[in-house]
């Protein structure tokens, strides 16, 4: 055989050339199917994205929103909160004021007590110098210790000048103080309320807007977008002030000065046990001892303080009666002046100073004011006519105010709020997040919600402390115990005497203080003459 026929392939061996070029070939054409498919799924992938990248920026940005939406309301409970406390720190520092006048008022009248019973022992030393009447009379009627107690007067000195003096200038500092600083500040505390409840408000919201979860960076109300009102306010008139003169005030200062020992009565008769004359076998001689100290209508005190021995005389036109001789004897006024000072008066010869010419009865008889009663009265008439002539005269400034809660007004104060904050129901986010995104989820002004509202309201009671035997103190502004609480903002809107016209803007200058002094027709300033 040739070479040629040599090199033909076998059948088996081209058999399995046979399929293996088919089987090449079966991959090829799937190599080419597969080719042709490539990229279909592209599409879904790509939007798959897409929605889970929008629900990715719907979700952080409804989150950024929530957030918003809680700091704001939380700001807002915070800020009308705040408010109401510094309506209750206002009515509290009222009732101190009030309470810190009282007791300088009280100290004034303790001066003036004290400065009557200077000016009775100095008469009192005046009249033992002169035996006018007798120490040893007096011993012998009444007792060594009435004895002892009239000579003591005479340890202090004849005069009292200097002591007079100082407790003038102490009566004086006291006055000062209650016209200079208490009345002052109690004035300034009114003007400037409502001012300094506005600053709150606004301090609260700017550093807890930002602060607490909102988006919103600023530190003035207008960088954050916030607006706020005023939707309740029962602040303007719920405060009044009144002269002390008044009714209220005066039986407040009465009924604390019974407290007070010094400040009491000291009326005391003492009568000698044996009986003087036939004629008059009841009746006795009296040693009558009389001192007070009263306020007046106008809030002027005066204080007397008197000592009389009552001998027992008899004669056949009027049979027994009773001769007065001064023993001691004071009368210290406060009247209302520009200036505080000491006017002392010189006695004058307008009451007999003896009866050496005249008889003490007869006297008494010619006298034009009645009251006069020597038979058996239990006055020291001739030591208080003597003592009007020598009377000391203390000066004030006028009668100074004091603040209440104005009558048929409501016994709490509420107040409420709605803020709202410019914002965006979906936020983009910053300007390097919205060139990520090249700018695709930047909504128009239309699609966005303009703003969040927010409101709250709050109260400002009277909590006193619990009370004994079963009694509870009304509000009032003489107690310490004013708190703030929040409150629901329907039961605020609904129970509120708020007339729609007070709704104001919190950032306006707004002053409560003529609204709070117009709400009393009678209103009293500080007498002043």
């Amino acid at each position: 055989m040739s070479d040629r026929c040599k090199n033909v392939p076998r059948s088996p061996a081209s058999a399995q050339q046979r399929r293996a070029l088919q089987k090449q070939a079966q991959r090829r054409v799937l190599e080419l199917e597969a080719f042709s498919q490539a990229g279909q799924v592209l599409p879904l992938g790509l939007i798959l994205c897409a929605t889970v990248l929008a629900a990715w920026v719907l979700s952080l940005n409804l989150g950024r929103l929530v957030h918003s939406k809680a700091s704001l309301l939380r700001a807002t409970d915070a800020a009308v909160y705040s408010a109401a406390v510094a309506q209750a720190r206002a009515l509290n520092l009222h009732a101190y004021l009030n309470r810190a006048q009282l007791a300088q008022q009280i100290a004034m009248a303790h001066l003036i007590n004290m400065a009557s019973a200077q000016r009775y022992r100095a008469t009192l030393a005046q009249q033992a110098s002169r035996f006018n009447p007798p120490v040893t009379l007096i011993g012998m009627l009444f007792g060594p210790q009435y004895a002892a107690a009239y000579l003591a007067a005479k340890a202090g000195g004849l005069g009292d000048q200097v002591a007079l003096t100082q407790l003038s200038e102490a009566f004086s500092r006291h006055d000062e103080v209650i016209h200079r600083v208490i009345d002052q500040v109690r004035g300034e505390q009114i003007k400037r309320l409502d001012n300094a409840r506005q600053q709150v408000l606004t301090e609260v919201l700017v550093n807890n807007v930002g602060a607490s979860g909102s988006t919103m960076v600023g530190k003035t109300m207008n960088e954050l977008g916030l607006e706020a009102t005023f939707t309740v306010d029962e602040l303007p008139g719920f405060v009044s002030r009144f002269s002390s003169a008044d009714a209220r005030w005066q039986a407040l200062l009465k009924r604390v000065s019974k407290q007070y020992g010094f400040l009491s009565d000291r009326h005391h008769t003492k009568r000698n046990y044996w009986a003087i004359n036939v004629r008059c076998p009841l009746k006795r001689h009296e040693l009558r001892r009389k001192g007070s100290i009263r306020l007046g209508a106008n809030g002027t005190w005066t204080a007397q303080d008197t000592q009389s021995f009552h001998a027992l005389r008899y004669n056949r036109i009027i049979g027994c009666y009773h001769r007065e001789y001064p023993m001691g004897w004071a009368l210290v006024t406060s009247t209302a002046r520009s200036q505080a000072s000491l006017d002392l008066q010189s006695a004058v010869d307008t009451e007999p100073q003896n009866f050496s010419k005249e008889s003490f009865w007869r006297w008494v008889g010619q006298q034009a004011e009645g009251g006069w009663n020597i038979f058996s009265g239990g006055d020291n008439r001739l030591a208080r006519r003597w003592a009007s002539t020598s009377e000391i005269h203390w000066h004030t400034q006028g009668m100074p105010s004091y603040t209440a809660l104005t009558p048929k007004r409501q016994e709490s104060l509420r107040l409420a709020i709605a803020v709202q904050q410019q914002s965006a129901l979906i936020l983009t986010g910053t300007s390097n997040e919205e060139k990520r995104f090249g700018g695709r989820f930047t909504l128009k002004e239309g699609d966005r919600i303009q703003r969040l509202q927010a409101e709250a309201a709050a109260q400002t009671y009277f909590a006193p402390p619990q009370a004994t035997r079963g009694v509870t103190a009304s509000p009032n502004l003489f107690q310490p115990f004013w708190r703030a609480r929040l409150i629901d903002i329907t039961e605020a809107k609904k129970n509120s005497s708020t007339e729609p016209s007070l709704t104001s803007n919190i950032s306006s200058k707004r002053s409560v203080a003529p609204a709070i002094e117009a709400s009393q027709p009678t209103l009293l300033q500080s007498a002043k003459p």
